[in-house]
């Protein structure tokens, strides 16, 4: 890998196992604002023939003009115009032809698309009678999730049934916040997945020698922050009516995360209108609906509730948006810095970000078939009796028949975890396998543990305690 260029290793391994293949295909690749596809599909090109074209909002004439001098430069011909789509790719073939193998890569195809209706049928006819006997890969790419993923993968897309693969790319594992800032305590990597999320892009901005505080006030705070205005950029490119999507946000992000509580929250009035943006906003994978882990059939479960997907999302709905009277001038957002947002910051790591690090690692850790949430009523004896107490575990790995296998207790305190917390993570196993074999549990604390733990541990091969810099 070049410098500076950071993961993505499976990523360029299945481009690289493709193009060593030696067939000609077309491969879509796409994924949401700010992921990374552009840098990795410069990387994949880099050292092989390659002509890389990213689109603009311009016009279809502007498309080609642009795409025409590319060609050009990349080719060494002088004079190349090409009057519309089908001759443009003609005069791909024609290169690839004659200098071997080459990449093709079509960036923000989305905007092509738009401007020229007909590309989609046009590749299509072009693959069938020249493409894919010339030595040409050829890769769609987009960031326009609901546009690309309808216009261009989807089964009616014209170019469905000539592509050879592709590939959704996702943001990075929130261990990978490691990567960009080695020299920052455990804590504070924790801390900065939850403000600025596992978004490549966002952060390669973080500056590793001005502090957690400072890159907050710097990049999101302050009016002229990188990432000020970043998530109002971003619902304005995917969504049509994004004034009513923020309210819905919002509301998710103060805590109203169902249906009902949405709906009074953001006063549309109407809870099947909530339904479907919700919907929507999951294909986006803005949203994600979540379940029980153990929960079988999750869509006849009505036992959910609606979390903000995105870690910097979820800060900006919290802190940002809320706060824009006092973030109006450099001051209030020192201010809001110090007084609302690092207060508050700790217990806003806490859950679900630190949550989300745990499940990661017991993902890893135990090879699960899914790992999330789980919360239900647990009945426990009391000193009082025996009563059905509703309780909630941070991290719970199943197996494929969706049966738990290791249940985990997640604590981001400046307390040692004690005793307590295993026997409540004890209740749940038993709530959850009363006559099966027993979860493995895990504690996972930012503070430590309690001596009492610690000796509990060295002797039960089922009991697991997990620091904050082992995540």
């Amino acid at each position: 890998m070049s410098e500076g260029f950071l993961n993505r290793a499976e990523e360029l391994r299945m481009l690289r196992r493709r193009w060593e293949s030696g067939e000609s295909q077309i491969f879509l690749l796409w994924g949401r604002r700010r992921v990374g596809k552009t840098e990795l599909l410069l990387e994949f090109g880099r050292d092989r023939p390659c002509l890389y074209f990213e689109a603009t909002s311009g016009t279809r004439s502007d498309h080609l003009s642009d795409f025409s001098e590319r060609l050009a430069e990349v080719t060494g011909r002088a004079g190349l115009a090409a009057r519309d789509w089908a001759s443009a790719l003609d005069a791909v073939a024609d290169w690839a032809e004659e200098a071997g193998p080459v990449l093709l890569v079509l960036d923000e195809f989305q905007h092509v698309a738009r401007q020229s209706p007909e590309v989609g049928t046009t590749i299509n006819v072009w693959w069938r009678e020249r493409g894919r006997a010339a030595p040409v890969f050829v890769v769609l790419s987009g960031s326009e999730i609901g546009f690309f993923e309808r216009e261009v993968v989807n089964y009616s897309a014209s170019t469905y049934g000539r592509r050879a693969g592709q590939l959704r790319l996702e943001p990075f594992k929130a261990r990978d916040v490691g990567l960009f800032l080695p020299g920052w305590s455990a804590e504070d990597r924790i801390r900065a997945y939850g403000v600025f999320g596992n978004m490549p892009y966002y952060l390669a901005h973080v500056r590793s020698g001005d502090g957690l505080a400072r890159n907050i006030l710097d990049l999101i705070l302050m009016r002229d922050g990188l990432l000020h205005e970043e998530a109002r950029l971003l619902l304005d490119v995917e969504l049509p009516d994004a004034s009513s999507y923020f309210s819905v946000l919002r509301a998710i992000a103060a805590g109203q995360t169902r249906v009902n509580q949405i709906d009074q929250r953001t006063g549309i009035g109407d809870s099947s209108r909530i339904s479907q943006m919700l919907d929507r906003l999951q294909r986006l994978w803005l949203v994600r609906r979540e379940l029980p882990a153990t929960v079988r059939n999750p869509e006849r479960s009505r036992k959910s509730f609606y979390r903000i997907t995105d870690p910097y999302l979820r800060f900006w709905f919290r802190f940002v948006l809320p706060a824009q009277g006092r973030l109006a001038d450099a001051d209030g957002a020192r201010r809001h810095l110090e007084k609302r947002v690092l207060p508050q910051l700790d217990e806003f790591v806490s859950a679900p970000a630190f949550e989300e690090v745990c499940q990661d690692w017991l993902r890893e850790e135990t090879d699960a078939a899914a790992v999330g949430w789980w919360w239900g009523k647990v009945r426990e004896r009391r000193e009082t009796g025996v009563r059905d107490v509703d309780r909630e575990v941070g991290a719970v790995a199943v197996d494929d028949d969706g049966e738990a296998i290791a249940l985990g207790a997640c604590k981001w305190t400046k307390g040692e975890m004690s005793t307590g917390e295993r026997d409540r993570l004890e209740a749940v196993a038993a709530h959850l396998r009363p006559d099966g074999e027993p979860p493995a549990l895990y504690l996972f604390s930012r503070a430590g543990f309690a001596e009492a733990l610690e000796r509990e541990a060295r002797k039960s091969p089922r009991l697991h305690l997990v620091r904050a810099d082992e995540l």
